[in-house]
């Protein structure tokens, strides 16, 4: 019997951001052309430059703004739209970028996959801007390294996807416990998907499905706030999903690779 797409009202997208305006009414217009009847939650994380309701009135969406009074991260952020979001009972999260572009019903594309496999999360393909492709979801090594799985035909089996546009069931998503907050930004997605492992859940690609990465550029200061998270939430990350005997086992190895982390901080200033 075939899969019919679930129907606009059942998925809410849920857009964090911080200073990318252009970016942020970009993808709301793409919403706007493509689900002009979906519900989007915006959460804004720059306390100098709240949202104001002059968006919801340029937009037909159907669009709610939290205006944080501090910078909380990535996590807290999309946690706190997903939270927004189950006033309206959704099916689905769609979690986006504002550096995210599309023109195609790649959502519901998703889904069809989602409830065809028994998924509990599913992402298409991203281009850049280049229109190469970015991933085919990625590997967590043990010696704490994100290895991005670069050719469709592999055939191994992804350890996680990335949230920059990711479609999760809200139940599933819930269960979780949404993601950790305390990884603030970078990696989250990663602990996310080790646990939902964890938890015998199962997720992949849907390869017939495609958005643009437009990709921002980052500043010297975000550079080295990039390079201290990076180092401080692997040292999170494997204190939380690898246990003692496998950190035992490759404790060598991690030691280098967090030297790198280190070396890397050192190198962003």
């Amino acid at each position: 019997m075939p899969i019919k797409s679930s129907p606009h009202e059942n998925k809410v997208f849920i857009i964090p951001t911080f200073s990318n305006r252009e970016g942020l009414l970009r993808v709301l217009k793409d919403i706007n052309d493509v689900y002009p009847q979906c519900r989007t939650v915006v959460i804004n994380n720059d306390p100098k430059a709240p949202l104001e309701e002059s968006f919801e009135n340029f937009l037909s969406l159907k669009v709610s703004f939290i205006n944080n009074k501090q910078n909380d991260g990535f996590a807290k952020a999309v946690n706190d739209g997903a939270k927004k979001a189950k006033e309206f009972d959704p099916d689905y999260l769609v979690f986006l970028n504002d550096d995210i572009r599309f023109n195609t019903d790649w959502v519901g594309e998703c889904i069809k996959k989602i409830q065809r496999n028994k998924w509990v999360a599913s992402v298409p393909i991203l281009f850049d801007l280049h229109h190469a492709v970015e991933n085919y979801g990625f590997l967590v090594l043990p010696f704490g390294k994100v290895e991005l799985i670069k050719s469709k035909n592999s055939k191994k089996t992804p350890d996680g996807l990335t949230a920059a546009a990711l479609v999760f069931k809200s139940g599933s998503f819930f269960k979780l416990g949404g993601f950790d907050e305390r990884f603030f930004a970078y990696l989250e997605d990663v602990d996310l998907f080790l646990r939902a492992k964890k938890q015998g859940m199962r997720f992949g690609i849907t390869k017939n499905a495609r958005v643009t990465h437009e990709g921002q550029k980052t500043s010297s200061q975000r550079a080295v706030k990039k390079a201290y998270l990076d180092f401080r939430n692997w040292m999170l990350l494997i204190g939380k999903n690898w246990g003692f005997k496998k950190i035992l086992l490759n404790l060598p190895a991690i030691f280098v690779e967090r030297l790198r982390n280190l070396w890397g901080i050192i190198k962003a200033f």
